[in-house]
């Protein structure tokens, strides 16, 4: 009980952590004036991330002691990837997500797709070595590149952002970060604890616990911005996440410390990602309908699902 309460700790933590982190960063972006697409793939996308990114950091330097963390690493980050598509996409989606621009589809599916098959293929032989862990952040590194200078492309929706003084948004900044370090270290070394005591692997309480919980500010951030009808933030938010989930975290992590990746990942939660991938591209790019209830009772069930496979299914 004592593991799983210091759980809900870190996760809360970690929650906490970004969104007093975003506080600062979207006070400081609005001194560049930058629109909501970009605000979201970049500032927000990386900023909600960071929890994912220190829980990597963390359990990589562990694993390098000789603690084989590879799950908690991979699990996190893939697990957040489908809360992020499906949960948050199925939650928010009865909200409501207009029809994105098709201009936007390649570039997106290049990424989003192309990260999720780079990342099967170099799983495949059970180990994401430190070459590989090079390519995938070469492979990010691509897409920031892309976003950057071809900004001029995304439109300017003018967001609007609360204004804080300068050294009051950099310490917000820096309050943010200590706090996702205490929480990253405490939610790795729970959740590893947790999953002994309840004979679970590492794979399955990531997904499923720290997958979930931080896929938490992703989801505020979706909810307040639709409500503010700043459906393409979210969606920028949302993609920008789930790039930088599938590239950056497993190809830091692995750059740090080879990634052991077990048989399940291969088989069921990188197809799974691979579905709910395809599935909110189609519905934002291709339909012209956007997702509205009843896409996010698709996404919603494919979640649910994947959970139940999660807990009783293979490598759990």
């Amino acid at each position: 009980m004592l593991n799983f309460l210091l759980l809900i700790c870190g996760i809360a933590g970690l929650w906490l952590g970004s969104e007093t982190l975003i506080k600062g960063a979207m006070s400081l972006a609005e001194r560049y004036r930058v629109s909501d697409a970009l605000f979201g793939m970049l500032v927000l996308a990386i900023g909600t991330d960071l929890p994912e990114l220190f829980v990597a950091f963390d359990a990589s330097f562990r694993s390098l002691a000789g603690e084989d963390l590879s799950g908690i690493v991979i699990g996190s980050a893939i697990g957040s990837t489908i809360g992020q598509f499906a949960l948050v996409f199925g939650v928010a989606g009865f909200i409501g997500y207009d029809a994105m621009k098709r201009q936007y589809l390649p570039r997106n599916a290049f990424f989003l797709v192309g990260g999720v098959i780079a990342l099967f293929i170099f799983s495949w032989d059970g180990v994401i070595s430190r070459v590989e862990g090079v390519a995938l952040v070469v492979y990010y590194a691509t897409y920031l590149g892309v976003l950057i200078f071809r900004r001029a492309e995304i439109e300017d929706d003018g967001v609007n952002v609360s204004h804080i003084a300068a050294w009051k948004a950099w310490l917000i900044l820096a309050a943010g970060l200590v706090l996702l370090l205490v929480a990253a270290e405490l939610t790795v070394v729970s959740a590893a604890e947790f999953a002994k005591d309840f004979g679970m692997s590492n794979i399955a309480i990531s997904a499923i616990v720290i997958g979930m919980g931080s896929s938490l500010p992703e989801l505020s951030v979706s909810f307040v911005a639709l409500i503010r009808k700043r459906g393409g933030l979210s969606v920028g938010n949302l993609v920008g996440s789930n790039v930088l989930d599938t590239l950056l975290v497993p190809g830091i992590a692995a750059v740090i410390s080879p990634l052991t990746v077990p048989a399940a990942i291969l088989f069921v939660d990188l197809p799974v990602l691979f579905v709910v991938t395809v599935l909110v591209l189609y519905f934002l790019y291709v339909t012209r309908r956007g997702i509205k209830a009843f896409e996010a009772i698709i996404l919603m069930a494919i979640y649910l699902t994947y959970v139940a496979v999660r807990l009783a299914g293979p490598g759990s």
